[in-house]
Order: structure tokens, then sequence, then C-alpha cells
């Protein structure tokens, strides 16, 4: 009787302490979700306590595999979770299930608790996860080809980019949606010097997109990225516009002065700024 409650608790000190550096030490020391902290001990031991039972009785090996696929189909909806973060919970779930087990060689169990610990330690280590980063960025405007586009998130992101792919895009918004993986760098993320916001009033209505941005275009020297009217004046035949735009190099001459650095408007009738 004691023999068998030695061994119960000799297997539960070795499922504890595995737990603990994992659940603990790996993952909330680097993720910081003391949720999730909660969610993995608690798992572990459930699995631990639920395969111990089941070795006691001895009942169908069918009944702990049920009981296996049971727990994998949970779907965990009260927050989401990352695949880094199931993994940690497939190797909770896991020790739990190992240490449960009775097994007779101990050496053996403290072996695979080694193994499991250490492959977990090594794959989510700082150096790996550092090496590439995925995000899914939202971009305000439409980049016609790779080149400019990938510019642009290595602009944004301050790193290299590894590999894109474009989601999505929204012609009316003039927005993005890229999915990136890209290497991190050490160099600040700057705006850029090219491009400029400026407030231009025009001495003309234009009835469409495509003659609205190549009459802003040839005004103000520069490709326009994206714009927003924010007044149409049909008696006076005016209409202002919010304009992001790109300088050309060198400036094409457009007649009007030039323009220097953002202010909150700029007339493009006469030149004056507002």
């Amino acid at each position: 009787m004691f023999s068998a409650y030695t061994d119960y608790a000799i297997g539960l000190a070795i499922d504890l302490a595995a737990i603990f550096l994992l659940a603990y030490v790996l993952y909330f020391r680097r993720h910081r979700r003391a949720d999730l902290l909660l969610a993995y001990v608690a798992l572990n031991i459930g699995i631990f306590v639920a395969i111990s039972l089941l070795t006691t009785v001895r009942v169908d090996v069918a009944l702990g595999f049920g009981l296996f696929a049971i727990l994998s189909i949970i779907r965990l909806r009260s927050s989401a979770v990352t695949q880094q973060e199931v993994a940690y919970y497939f190797i909770a779930l896991l020790l739990g299930l190992v240490n449960g087990l009775d097994l007779p060689d101990r050496r053996f169990v403290v072996l695979i608790n080694v193994l499991l610990l250490g492959a977990m330690a090594i794959v989510d280590s700082k150096a790996l996860r550092e090496r590439t980063r995925r995000l899914e960025v939202h971009l305000d405007t439409v980049h016609a080809d790779d080149a400019s586009l990938v510019a642009d998130l290595e602009r944004r992101l301050g790193g290299t980019v590894l590999h894109h792919e474009v989601n999505d895009v929204d012609y009316v918004r003039q927005t993005m949606l890229v999915d990136v993986r890209y290497r991190a760098g050490t160099h600040p993320v700057l705006a850029p010097v090219d491009e400029r916001q400026v407030q231009v009033t025009l001495d003309v209505v234009h009835a469409d997109d495509a003659a609205l941005v190549a009459d802003l275009e040839r005004r103000l020297g520069g490709q326009v990225l994206r714009q927003l009217v924010k007044d149409i004046d049909y008696v006076r035949d005016t209409m202002e516009v919010e304009v992001t735009y790109r300088v050309w190099a060198p400036a094409a001459y457009t007649g009007y002065p030039a323009y220097d650095g953002p202010t909150n408007g700029y007339d493009a009738q006469t030149g004056a700024r507002s």
C-alpha cells in the first residue's frame, strides 16, 4: 500500500518539477501571460491524475486514447492563442501523460521529461525567435509593384523582409493588407523624407479620381500616394483636397512655387499657403 503511494508521490514530484520548468521558467518568464500559466499547470495536473486513475483501475487502452482524443479537439474560445502557445499546451499535456503512466523505469521517465523540456527551451529560445517575425500589416497606400512594397515595409518595420504575401487590396480606401515575415533590424523606423502631406485648394472640380490625381501630380510635382476630398464648392468651382505625395527627383517644374515642407494648407491656384 505505502509502496504504491510512494511511487505515486515520486511520479507526481517529477511531473510538478517538469510543469514548473515548462510553464513558469520557459513560458511565463518569456511571454508573461498569467492566464495561460494557470491553464498549462491545470491541464498538466489534470492529465496526470486522469492517466494515473486509468492505469490504476486497468481500464481498456481504447478508453485512454479516447480521452486523449477528446482533449485534443477542445477549442479554446476564451482568448486568441498563438501557435507558439498551442505548442506549450501540447507539451504540458504530454508531460502529464508520460508522468502519469506509472512506468517502472523512473530514469527513463526523467529522460523523457528532460528531452521535452530541452526541446522547448531550444526551439523557443530568443536567438531563434528573433531571427524572423511575422506580422499582418495594414498599409495606408497601394503599391503597384513588389519593389516599392518591400521598400515601404522595410522602412516601416525597420528590418529586412524575407517573405510577403498580399492578402487584400482596397482601391476605394487605398489600403493593403500584407502578411510579412521579416528579420528585425537595429536601425530605427523613420518617416520618409520624400513623403509630404498638404491640403490643396484647387480652382477646378474634378468629376473622377483619375483626373484629380493627374492634376495634383502635375501641380505638386510628385506622385500622389493618397488623397481625401474635404470640401467641394460648385458655386466657386473649387475643391479642397488633403494630399499625401512623394516628391519626384529631380522635381518637375510645374509653374507653381516649390513646396518645402508640411503646412496646414496650400493654395494650388495662387501658390500661397493658407
